[in-house]
């Protein structure tokens, strides 16, 4: 894949886990009720911009096969005044779930686009309800629109979240869920930018390389689902870590132990290890997630916050890298700071 391509793709993966975090620690009803403005919900946002997806995946696909010069593009089914409409029915879950696969297939179908096709002007028609009129656009530019269109509705979110009042209920278990999600693909996104080639020479964290920091996040995925299952009252493992009054001291000896692995199985075992993570977290209720503990790994007061820790992590580490590579994104995808940053 060209280093373009990859450099939107990486864009396109940090600002949507960045806007799904802004998501955290909100329970449903706020999510499904409370007015992000107009008649539209914070719920519906999500709904929004799954359909903006597919239908620039399908621009997209049209655009490649010559197709969207002869049939142009309808965009009357995604009139933002009838969003309510349209979605107004759907579960918190459906919207998650549509915002996650719409995503997936774009990126999917972006993924093909050969490089030589990338900056090629197409024209094509439009309609928009009675309206109707001629456009030109190129496939790199609706993908950057993708980021774009999240980031702007990242503000909206955070003048709605000053607004939210603090309710007793728990917060949602499905944006945990796609929280962790996104926090992977910003990752993996991330790492792509690393050449093959230097994925165990170049430094992207201190000392640390790119497959270093990805055996540290494998490493602390299996502490974290350790965690999660005392938390919920399942059986622990036995890590086979050696307590340390200093962190970074048990974070080195790790480090070093993956050292001795070949490339692939610490790329692996981090890929697993988030997996496992995700779908372990399923079957647990918001209720449960939130049920407050005191046990053994009682740092974090819920499971809930251990999977937020989870989170947080990898965001740190992906923001981490691109700083260290020296990407050409905006500051706040270069730096992280949260409630369990180190």
């Amino acid at each position: 894949m060209s280093p373009e391509k990859d450099f939107i793709l990486a864009r396109m993966a940090a600002v949507r886990a960045r806007l799904v975090r802004a998501l955290i620690n909100v329970d449903e009803q706020s999510l499904t009720t409370v007015r992000l403005y107009g008649d539209w919900t914070a719920a519906h946002l999500l709904a929004h911009l799954g359909e903006y997806d597919t239908l620039y995946a399908q621009v997209v696909r049209d655009a490649m096969s010559g197709e969207l010069a002869k049939k142009g593009v309808d965009l009357s089914d995604i009139r933002d005044h009838l969003l309510p409409n349209r979605v107004g029915s759907w579960s918190l879950e459906k919207s998650v779930n549509f915002l996650q696969s719409s995503r997936a297939e774009f990126v999917e179908v972006f993924q093909t686009v050969p490089d030589e096709q990338l900056k090629k002007k197409v024209r094509y028609g439009w309609k928009f309800g009675n309206k109707t009129g001629r456009s030109q656009g190129m496939i790199n530019t609706w993908a950057q629109a993708r980021y774009n269109h999240d980031a702007g509705h990242m503000d909206d979110l955070d003048e709605w979240r000053k607004s939210l009042v603090e309710t007793p209920l728990p917060p949602a278990a499905v944006i945990m869920h796609a929280a962790l999600e996104t926090a992977r693909d910003d990752l993996l996104a991330t790492a792509a930018l690393v050449p093959p080639k230097e994925r165990e020479t170049h430094a992207v964290c201190g000392e640390w390389t790119l497959k270093d920091v990805l055996g540290h996040l494998a490493d602390w995925d299996d502490w974290y689902l350790n965690a999660f299952y005392a938390m919920i009252g399942e059986p622990t493992k036995n890590l086979g870590w050696v307590d340390e009054d200093d962190g970074n001291a048990i974070n080195e000896k790790l480090v070093k132990a993956n050292r001795k692995k070949p490339f692939e199985q610490v790329w692996q075992h981090c890929l697993n290890a988030r997996n496992a993570l995700i779908d372990e977290m399923q079957s647990v209720s918001d209720d449960m997630l939130a049920d407050p503990y005191g046990g053994e790994h009682s740092s974090y007061p819920s499971a809930y916050h251990c999977l937020w820790a989870a989170v947080d992590h990898y965001l740190e580490h992906a923001a981490g890298i691109r700083r260290e590579l020296k990407v050409k994104f905006p500051k706040y995808l270069l730096q992280f700071k949260g409630p369990y940053s180190v």
